[in-house]
């Protein structure tokens, strides 16, 4: 099909916005696209992220879509830059929007990361079960050996990773960690638990919630204003 879609490119005027010639040497001016990339990409990362790369064909593509294969790929080159591109929209629209909801309005770091972890248990709405994330979803399957595509679902986890790594950090600072906690490890801890925990919820485990109370009280175990375990209480 790629190939077939790719030979067939070449039969179709580029949409450059200027007046084309065409096989009878007569002017035509091409049609403006119906959907702009931001509205092909929502749609494509919604597809991707319900179905999985590796099960969506060409066909699908131009069902949701709503365009030809050989519209789809004049628009985005290969199917792998679809995928790259889709999985950045989903990065800039779910993965930033969970941040800034969860963790950057939070007064409290602890609090921001329980609600944020939480959040992954939530299915969407009008769906029996959440959808995991993508970007996990992506990097295991076929999909994520191609470079772009892996370079995408990289740049959405270091995101994730950066987002959890400024919580700790403000945590850590108001006396939530237990001493000598190193702030780089304890994020790597809680992004393997939180893309873990997105598997599991995908796969239909309903028992989550107090596997993530545990997580969160383990690696915070200090609470607000309190003295650190090894920290003597001054006497007044």
């Amino acid at each position: 099909m790629l190939s077939y879609v790719k030979a067939a490119e070449g039969s179709y005027p580029a949409r450059t916005g200027r007046r084309t010639e065409t096989s009878r040497g007569k002017a035509t001016v091409p049609r403006p696209a119906k959907y702009d990339d931001t509205d092909l990409l929502d749609r494509s990362y919604e597809l991707l992220w319900c179905d999985g790369c590796d099960a969506v064909s060409i066909r699908d593509l131009e069902q949701v879509l709503d365009l030809k294969a050989p519209s789809i790929y004049r628009r985005f080159h290969s199917r792998d830059e679809l995928i790259a591109r889709s999985v950045d929209r989903y990065v800039e629209r779910v993965v930033a929007g969970r941040v800034r909801r969860h963790l950057d309005r939070a007064d409290d770091p602890v609090a921001g990361l329980r609600s944020f972890f939480q959040s992954a248990l939530d299915p969407a709405p009008g769906e029996a079960r959440p959808r995991g994330c993508l970007l996990t979803l992506t990097a295991g399957q076929s999909a994520g050996d191609a470079p772009e595509v892996r370079a995408a679902v990289d740049a959405g986890l270091a995101a994730v990773e950066a987002a959890l790594e400024t919580q700790v950090r403000r945590a850590s600072e108001r006396g939530r960690t237990a001493p000598g906690t190193d702030v780089h490890a304890l994020t790597s801890v809680l992004l393997l638990a939180f893309e873990g925990l997105l598997v599991l919820a995908r796969a239909g485990r309903v028992d989550l919630a107090p596997a993530v109370d545990q997580l969160l009280s383990s690696c915070f175990p200090c609470e607000p204003d309190t003295p650190r375990p090894d920290t003597p209480r001054k006497d007044h």
